[in-house]
């Protein structure tokens, strides 16, 4: 007996584990930047270095970056850039040698304090993602070839296939012309690059990603003005998908790497240029819905065959769109802080605390924290730092859904596509935001498949005990194929004895069977 057999690809969870790391260290102001006086402002982010994965155990090596913006003690607005290393051991259930663990670091909390005007203090909670996911490749029973004998019977299900599954880097570069207004830099004093707006166009064999990079950076002039200058740097970059064929389903995840901006001379000579340089890790894959046709159960009215079965467990897909939530808040100064004579950055972060399934949707609760420095009124403290954080919740429809299931899987994405901060007076203003969540959702279907079929002979006596023709009424969900098989004959010879034109048979129908023995 030949079987007809087909691959299906797709990824399974093996592991998913998530670890807090605790940093709690000194860091020395540089000897060449001057002695700080008090801390207006500081930003962090987690860079991974190395994993080294064993069995069960992943490895982990990074750094923790962080800027601190200060004002000296001679009066004067600085800066320094600092790290400190970690590393960090997670134990992951099933997890080998050569596979893969994608990680995800979060920036839980950071807090920088002066010991001294030398000596900062610098304490932070990280917290660790680390998920491994193993392409596997089901082999699927679809039907019997060559065997006219064999009644077959099928069932077609839509699943997601994956194609293709990897990871690259995405880099973009830009040099900015200064406008003619502003002055020139002599030195670079802050410096900030957040991507918005970030859109993916997936045809399967490249990945076009746009978007812009908001670039904000604070300067002294050669003359020891203070100056800020901002502007939106649109990139538009292309990846190989590595599929050829049918429209894909695609999943991006993009995270900011690392940047860098330098301040680069212009054609005249000038110091009227930044250079930016921005890389993010991209992690892609792509599915694509098939329909997927599984042999269900097959008979024999010459041998009796016994189908041998497991079970196996696919993906569909229930949803991919992209939800915006817009946001618009008024917000006030405290007391002791500063008056506000003019903004000059701001930067946004948008990260989901909690997600709960609930009747046809998932509602995302989570936190838009927005960071301003502004100008202030006050000519001995020049700039200052002020820090909003704005929750929300947002249902992201996903239609059928019934709350908490077991089966249901999920991928939520947020990202700030628009920020923008108005000064409504010297101490109150306005934040508005659109976020976007982009979504993908997946349902889990088991089901039994056929591996193999083994004859056996018939069992004589039960069929001598089958009447040899009856009339029979088609029970509630009852299939014609399932009716030929129970009184030994076929589909096609119910179907001409009571002239029908097709199988399908409803609830109450009559039909005369009769049985088909064959000849010896």
């Amino acid at each position: 007996m030949e079987l007809k057999r087909q691959l299906f690809r797709q990824n399974l969870l093996r592991s998913r584990a998530f670890t807090q790391i605790t940093l709690d260290d000194d860091c020395i102001v540089k000897d060449n930047k001057p002695d700080l006086l008090n801390i207006i402002h500081t930003r962090g982010s987690v860079i991974f270095e190395d994993v080294k994965v064993s069995s069960q155990t992943v490895w982990v090596t990074g750094q923790l970056r962080f800027v601190v913006l200060y004002r000296s003690e001679d009066n004067r607005l600085e800066s320094f850039t600092d790290s400190i290393n970690f590393g960090e051991k997670i134990f992951m259930d099933e997890v080998e040698e050569r596979d893969t663990v994608n990680l995800s670091g979060d920036l839980e909390d950071l807090n920088i304090s002066a010991i001294n005007s030398r000596k900062l203090a610098v304490r932070a909670l990280l917290g660790i993602h680390a998920v491994c996911e193993v392409p596997v490749e089901e082999e699927i029973v679809s039907g019997v070839e060559n065997d006219p004998d064999i009644q077959q019977k099928s069932r077609t299900m839509q699943l997601l296939a994956l194609t293709s599954a990897k990871k690259d880097i995405l880099r973009v570069h830009s040099d900015i012309a200064l406008p003619q207004s502003s002055p020139n830099i002599g030195h670079l004093l802050y410096d900030y690059v957040e991507v918005r707006n970030r859109q993916v166009i997936c045809t399967g064999e490249q990945m076009q990603i746009q978007g812009e990079a908001y670039v904000n950076v604070l300067y002294s002039s050669p003359e020891g003005k203070m100056e800020w200058y901002e502007t939106m740097v649109p990139f538009s970059e292309s990846i190989e998908g590595g599929m050829t064929g049918t429209q894909p389903i695609c999943w991006v995840h993009c995270q900011t790497k690392e940047y860098e901006v330098e301040p680069a001379e212009d054609y005249d000579g000038e110091m009227r240029a930044l250079s930016l340089n921005l890389s993010m890790d991209v992690e892609m894959k792509l599915w694509e819905e098939r329909n997927v046709e599984l042999l269900a159960d097959v008979y024999s009215l010459e041998t009796n065959l016994v189908p041998q079965k497991e079970m196996v467990c696919a993906k569909k897909l229930l949803i991919k769109n992209e939800a915006k939530l817009r946001i618009s808040e008024q917000m006030k100064l405290a007391e002791e802080q500063e008056r506000i004579l003019q903004l000059c950055s701001f930067e946004g972060h948008a990260e989901m605390d909690h997600v709960e399934p609930v009747e046809n949707g998932l509602q995302v609760e989570g936190i838009l924290t927005v960071d301003i420095l502004y100008a202030t009124t006050d000519d001995s403290f020049p700039i200052a730092h002020t820090q909003e954080q704005i929750p929300f919740t947002q249902i992201v429809d996903v239609p059928g859904m019934k709350g908490h299931t077991e089966d249901i899987s999920y991928e939520i994405e947020p990202a700030i596509n628009q920020l923008a901060v108005n000064l409504l007076d010297n101490e109150r203003f306005e934040v508005k935001a659109v976020i976007s969540l982009q979504t993908i959702v997946q349902q889990e279907v088991c089901m039994e498949k056929i591996v193999d079929i083994h004859k056996e002979p018939l069992d004589a006596v039960e069929l001598m005990k089958q009447p040899g023709i009856v009339g029979y009424i088609v029970k509630k969900e009852e299939q014609l194929w399932d009716i030929a098989r129970h009184f030994h004959t076929t589909e096609a010879e119910i179907m001409e004895t009571n002239g029908l034109k097709s199988a399908d048979v409803q609830q109450g129908d009559k039909l005369l069977i009769v049985k088909k023995v064959s000849e010896c």
